[in-house]
């Protein structure tokens, strides 16, 4: 083979060498393994090179020889330096992560109670978020990223698709878009709300986990947590088990007393009315620090004797329970509340922008002023031009209501939420019954209204405090007329005239010259 043909098929070679290697990169970035394709690959590739030094040994031995090689070996040992500089800091900066919250208000740093819970962690904690395609996940990824951070090791977490995995998101019992679920060992918390405080909770809760018990009252045709049809209440019940509270029912017409790992009676729609031995016996639970989940029904037919739970309610805690029906004239039918009023409350921080809907709700006023004694709050109140409807006997003859001077102006109440600052009882009050059916139970904030009032009434918000923080307002000030005048004189014809002057200058001189 003579030189000239042996320089034409050199650079063929080379490029040849290029494309093997090119290949091989190429597979191990795809299979993340060195494997067949990769390894002939390398091969191609180093009898390419030995090929071309076979070909044009000359220009290899100038090229590692010349000027241009002791040039280009400075160039190379200083890449390498460089490169190696560079690894050594990405190194450490792995093996000694630092994080800078630059804001002015830290609003990406974790509170120091979540630090510290986090560094009390007695085992990992792995956090599975199941978010679907359509469920935006930024915010609670970065809030994950933070507990990761923080917790050195102790924290991981893994997002999930429910839609593309319903096996795991039954499994784990997830009903609704959105849901965190922690484990620790063998025990769950649910997070349906990605923030810190509901996050730290949850890890407080797995730390200490304490048996909540509710109670659901039965013997008075109450809705019954066992029962699937739309009037029961099973929808409810299996969230509340998921949510680690043990749910049982409990009959006051055979014992006489409160068990006494009660944390919450709920008595949800009675049809028939509570003995006084039964309202004694609620009394002395609420007396030793209890919590009492009430629902009513509007009446069905105007009542005939004193109801003794609603004569409680209103003498012992000052509630205002008008026996009506509320109309809303905008909803059909008017017997529907769709509320979207609600006061600040626990209970209702997390569904302020979600409607609950109420099929048939009762007034529910909490007076003005509040008794000295009592913590009170309107959690839900309808629309302005609602009314609560006293006449129930024209309803019962199918009239279309009219509001007239002896109804209840609206927006009138729907729920309230009331605790004695003495004995620390709390008591949850709601006009209705039917929201938390099985029937209405998924309805857009039903159900975070029903689960909210349940922790609220066991006292499962208050388990951490952490520190409210209050975002820096900023306000831009435009400066006055003439101000921006002089910059807009400034920077958009001083400047560049200045550039352009310089420029023509420059350009006349070395004309000049030539």
């Amino acid at each position: 083979m003579n030189r000239e043909l042996r320089e034409r098929l050199a650079p063929y070679v080379l490029g040849l060498m290029g494309v093997a290697l090119a290949v091989a990169a190429g597979a191990y970035i795809v299979w993340h393994q060195p494997g067949p394709v990769v390894t002939v690959s390398l091969a191609i590739a180093i009898a390419s090179l030995a090929g071309y030094i076979f070909l044009v040994p000359d220009k290899v031995r100038s090229a590692l020889t010349g000027r241009q090689a002791r040039y280009g070996s400075n160039a190379l040992v200083l890449t390498l330096a460089f490169v190696g500089i560079l690894g050594a800091v990405n190194y450490l900066a792995y093996q000694f992560p630092k994080r800078w919250d630059l804001t002015e208000d830290k609003a990406h740093t974790l509170d120091q109670v979540t630090l510290d819970t986090l560094a009390q962690l007695p085992e990992p904690v792995t956090a599975t978020a199941f978010f679907s395609q359509r469920m935006p996940k930024d915010t609670a990824q970065t809030l994950l990223d933070q507990y990761k951070f923080a917790s050195h090791g102790k924290f991981t977490y893994k997002f999930v698709d429910p839609e593309a995995n319903p096996a795991l998101a039954q499994q784990m019992g997830i009903t609704r878009d959105g849901t965190i679920v922690l484990q620790m060992g063998d025990r769950t918390e649910k997070v349906t709300s990605a923030t810190e405080k509901e996050l730290t909770a949850a890890l407080v809760r797995l730390m200490h986990p304490q048996q909540q018990v509710v109670y659901f009252l039965t013997g008075h045709g109450e809705r019954s947590p066992e029962d699937f049809k739309e009037q029961g209440y099973a929808l409810a019940k299996r969230e509340l088990v998921n949510k680690n509270y043990t749910v049982k029912t409990l009959s006051l017409l055979k014992h006489t007393s409160v068990p006494d790992d009660a944390n919450v009676i709920v008595i949800a729609g009675p049809i028939k009315p509570l003995s006084d031995e039964e309202i004694k016996a609620i009394k002395a639970f609420l007396d030793n620090s209890g919590s009492l989940f009430v629902m009513l029904e509007p009446p069905l037919q105007p009542e005939e004797a004193p109801d003794p739970l609603v004569n409680y309610l209103q003498t012992d805690w000052h509630l205002q329970l008008t026996p009506d029906i509320i109309i809303d004239p905008l909803a059909n039918p008017a017997t529907v509340v769709v509320s979207y009023q609600y006061d600040e409350h626990p209970i209702t921080h997390d569904i302020q922008t979600m409607a609950t809907i109420f099929p048939t709700a009762r007034t529910v006023g909490v007076p003005l002023p509040v008794p000295d004694g009592f913590q009170m709050t309107t959690l839900v109140r309808s629309e302005p031009k609602a009314w609560g409807e006293t006449d129930l006997q024209a309803l019962l003859d199918q009239q279309m209501p009219k509001e007239d001077d002896k109804d209840i102006k609206g927006p009138v109440g729907v729920a309230a939420a009331l605790e004695n600052s003495k004995t620390h009882a709390r008591v949850v009050v709601v006009g209705d019954a039917d929201f938390a059916s099985n029937a209405y139970y998924p309805a857009y904030g039903n159900s975070d209204f029903f689960l909210n009032s349940v922790d609220w009434l066991s006292n499962q918000e208050d388990i951490i405090h952490l520190n409210p923080r209050t975002p820096t307002q900023r306000m831009m000030v435009l400066p006055r007329r003439d101000t921006l005048g002089l910059l807009l004189l400034l920077f958009v014809f001083v400047l560049p005239g200045a550039v352009l002057l310089a420029g023509v200058v420059v350009w006349a001189q070395r004309r000049r010259r030539a």
